[in-house]
């Protein structure tokens, strides 16, 4: 009997909570009210400018925007903006993203969404490819296109995934309206190219950089905790503007027939003991890299050659015959470029132990050099494109 009676108590039990749980289910099925949280309807009063290529910046004015940016959606013709530039209560600024089309603005905040006329986007620029694809720090990349123009102080190519300011980014050698020519960054990231033209952005195929072959060397002076290379003879030197600017020992200025000297030599493996630089691997001569290359201008000339005086190239193998005094190519003096082909006297990998210019003897005006550059390059076609020419 007591069995029965427990039994029953359960069932009871059990009949009562499926009732109450149905009934909250009903209450809540069947509630009607005002929600919980309200948000005011977003309006946009204005859209300036009304039309504009990817990249172009976009001011939309209303009300209600509110002050958090990451609860608001801008979508150009449906396609997700991707970068808003500011955000406040009343102004939005935005770029307009790539391939959005012709269609209205819908601004999403929270709940609420507010949808403009027509926003006419304009094509501009497309890019089509990039060759190579894969690529060193140094190296020219041919961007291909249409719509790029003719200016080169419009347009700047970014190797980066960033699109911030201050993202690695490389002025071109050379732009034309369906080809850019320009020059892998030092700093340049595995990721998408993207071409700034003005305000508009292109984002074109990914490249991957890769560390760069033996042989291929590229040295600037944009660091002045890192000389690279020196200069000897008691000369000074500072690192400023991207240049090495060397001035010559005073006491070898007494006269105009005095010679001046300030050989120039890299920072390696301990040899040149230099107060500025540390110890570097061996320099490796390689082959595939035979094209040895400068940018200099003499101080009080201005020539990429001192008047009377050497260049030389030093060390050169036992019994080479093509270079001695002065052997360097000058068909590049235009662009103050002064190189050496050293295809004749490199045939196989060598490590040196020295690499250094002897730049000497030299009477007349000059004071002293600066060098912007030094660069080995695969030939002299890829020497003179590095250069725009």
């Amino acid at each position: 009997m007591k069995q029965i009676i427990k039994n029953n108590i359960k069932a009871i039990t059990a009949f009562v909570s499926i009732l109450f749980i149905t009934s909250c289910s009903d209450q809540e099925r069947e509630f009607v009210g005002d929600p919980l949280v309200t948000y005011p309807a977003v309006t946009i009063s204005s859209v300036s400018p009304t039309s504009g290529a990817s990249g172009s910046i976009v001011t939309l004015m209303g009300a209600n925007f509110g002050q958090y940016v990451k609860a608001a959606k801008i979508y150009f013709n449906g396609i997700a903006a991707t970068e808003i530039i500011s955000y406040t209560d009343t102004s939005v600024q935005v770029r307009v993203p790539q391939d959005a089309g012709t269609g209205p603005i819908t601004v999403k905040v929270w709940t609420n969404s507010a949808i403009t006329s027509d926003f006419q986007y304009v094509t501009g620029g497309t890019i089509s490819g990039i060759a190579p694809t894969s690529v060193n720090v140094g190296d020219l990349v041919v961007i291909t296109g249409k719509g790029f123009g003719t200016d080169l102080s419009k347009v700047t190519v970014k190797f980066s995934n960033d699109l911030a300011i201050d993202a690695v980014s490389a002025k071109p050698v050379s732009v034309t309206d369906t080809q850019i020519s320009v020059i892998v960054p030092k700093g340049a990231a595995t990721g998408k190219v993207r071409v700034w033209l003005e305000n508009q952005i292109i984002t074109g195929p990914s490249i991957t950089v890769i560390a760069p072959p033996k042989g291929k060397y590229i040295f600037e002076f944009d660091d002045p905790a890192d000389p690279q290379w020196l200069p000897a003879q008691n000369a000074s030197y500072k690192i400023e503007d991207g240049k090495l600017k060397v001035t010559f020992d005073p006491t070898q200025l007494g006269t105009s027939a005095s010679k001046r000297r300030a050989d120039l030599y890299t920072i390696m493996n301990g040899i040149f003991p230099s107060p500025g630089g540390t110890a570097k691997a061996k320099y490796i001569q390689a082959p595939e890299y035979p094209i040895f290359a400068m940018k200099i201008a003499f101080k009080g000339t201005g020539a990429a050659k001192p008047g009377t005086g050497n260049i030389i190239l030093d060390p050169l193998p036992t019994g080479s015959t093509n270079l001695g005094n002065n052997k360097y190519k000058t068909d590049l003096m235009a662009q103050n470029v002064i190189y050496y082909d050293l295809s004749a006297d490199y045939t196989t990998l060598t490590e040196l132990t020295t690499r250094q210019l002897k730049i000497a003897d030299i009477v007349g005006a000059e004071t002293g050099y600066e060098i912007d550059w030094i660069r080995t390059f695969k030939n002299q076609a890829e020497l003179k494109a590095f250069l725009g020419l």
